[in-house]
């Protein structure tokens, strides 16, 4: 959902794991900024998971909104991802859901569905900066890392909650994303023992720190997937943030591309 990686299945496993994802990658301070972020999209995808979340949405006042949702992500054998996201409830955004799929040419296809209107509306490229049915994710933060449409650049190694992390530098790689995107550039912390993301920091295009997300209760879910149990954004310069909170989830649930459509949008369930 860039929910991400930010959003990578919750984690995954310690002793083995670690020795199988650092296995072949050679010593760590020799990896440069591309190559952390591949080691990271091969042992972080998994082929199909399923999560059902529970959101809250904090106002700069600290009222609170709390949604329930579900998330279906596959990313078949040597192919591209495709996500969609679904509201359970409340009612008034009951159904509504966000179909993303992975470009080819590292540019992402997002279709949303409104219940009310009964349509489905193409997000256009200038639009995946705003924010996503009034939560601190913009529809850009719900994509994929997309490692095409960026050029990544080591700045050097820190602590996160004792876990110590890789800082890799995110900034467009075309002219075309730096107009799409809301971002000048990200600032990305991953886990040195298991390529799990843990911290990010997004800066808009004057250069201010704009939103920072945390990953956190990281667990292994199997083999070399981990994921985060909660995932926040807090945006810093309005005041507000967003929590997830997984409830539960599944993967390799047989999920088929066919699932993964405009059609399918409009009908809700699996």
């Amino acid at each position: 959902m860039r929910l991400t990686s930010m959003i990578d299945p919750t984690l995954r496993a310690l002793a083995l794991a670690a020795a199988l994802m650092l296995g072949g990658a050679g010593p760590a301070a020799a990896q440069a900024g591309p190559d952390i972020m591949q080691k990271q999209r091969e042992l972080q995808r998994a082929r199909d998971e399923v999560e059902t979340s529970v959101m809250k949405i904090y106002s700069k006042a600290g009222e609170v909104k709390e949604r329930r949702l579900v998330s279906y992500a596959l990313t078949p054998r040597d192919e591209l991802t495709k996500t969609l996201l679904r509201f359970l409830a409340p009612r008034d955004v009951e159904n509504t859901a966000l179909l993303t799929w992975e470009g080819q040419d590292g540019h992402d296809d997002q279709w949303l569905y409104l219940p009310a209107t009964r349509r489905v509306k193409r997000i256009a490229a200038s639009g995946k900066k705003n924010r996503f049915m009034g939560t601190d994710f913009s529809y850009e933060d719900l994509s994929p890392e997309n490692l095409a449409l960026h050029t990544y650049a080591l700045l050097g190694s820190e602590s996160v909650d004792g876990n110590d992390c890789y800082v890799v530098e995110a900034r467009p790689s075309s002219e075309r994303q730096a107009v799409d995107s809301g971002y000048s550039r990200r600032k990305v912390w991953i886990r040195k023992d298991n390529y799990a993301t843990v911290k990010q920091e997004f800066y808009e295009r004057k250069g201010r720190l704009e939103k920072v997300g945390i990953s956190r209760d990281l667990v292994n879910v199997t083999g070399t997937l981990w994921r985060p149990r909660e995932v926040e954004m807090r945006d810093v310069q309005a005041g507000t943030r967003t929590v997830m909170v997984v409830e539960s989830r599944s993967l390799d649930t047989g999920l088929k591309a066919s699932f993964f459509t405009e059609a399918q949008l409009t009908r809700g369930g699996l």
